[in-house]
């Protein structure tokens, strides 16, 4: 958790409000802001000096979103509520707290507003997976894609999807909102988080 120390940088009246303020905003999110930046974004967790301030940039930018508001649309509640059903118990997360992380995950990575990577990038999805990455996940994380997940998308599911290449990944999760949704959740549970 932040500590006000980490906000309060000069000192004076107007520096302080904005100190206890960012401190506010950090405690109404909970833990949200940084572990997006640790684990889903990676940029927190880096030594680099030049990551680091990428991901200070990228952290005021998210608790931006948060702090303005949002509205998840409906495909994209139904999509995060299989999601989280899927992983529901997975490495202690509960499937609230799945749907939490889910939905501020959809807020700040898309605003709810696009399915396509801003800027030409290959990120797909409300919830900004890359084709990638979710490649990765089904090749070398498949034991987290049991029979909850078989349920939802099939028996054999797991099976074609390993068979996905670069260019089926970025289709799919472009028009699959639950497959979008769980790929995030599968991103998250397979962290450290």
């Amino acid at each position: 958790m932040q500590t006000f120390k980490d906000y309060y940088i000069e000192e004076g009246k107007l520096s302080k409000a904005l100190a206890m303020g960012a401190l506010a905003t950090s405690s109404v999110f909970g833990n949200f802001v940084d572990d997006w930046s640790d684990y889903y974004q990676t940029f927190g967790s880096s030594s680099k000096p030049a990551l680091q301030a990428k991901a200070k940039e990228n952290e005021a930018r998210a608790t931006a979103v948060l702090t303005a508001g949002y509205t998840v649309p409906a495909d994209a509640k139904e999509a995060i509520s299989i999601a989280a059903a899927i992983f529901d118990g997975d490495d202690g997360h509960s499937a609230a707290e799945l749907k939490d992380y889910l939905e501020k995950t959809g807020a700040v990575e898309s605003e709810y507003k696009t399915k396509v990577q801003y800027g030409g990038g290959p990120a797909k999805s409300y919830w900004q997976v890359e084709p990638e990455t979710a490649m990765d996940l089904v090749k070398n994380s498949s034991a987290y894609f049991g029979s909850k997940f078989h349920k939802a998308f099939g028996n054999d599911a797991l099976k074609r999807l390993q068979d996905y290449d670069e260019k089926a990944w970025s289709d799919i999760l472009e028009k699959n909102d639950a497959l979008g949704a769980t790929m995030a959740a599968a991103k998250w549970i397979s962290t450290s988080w």
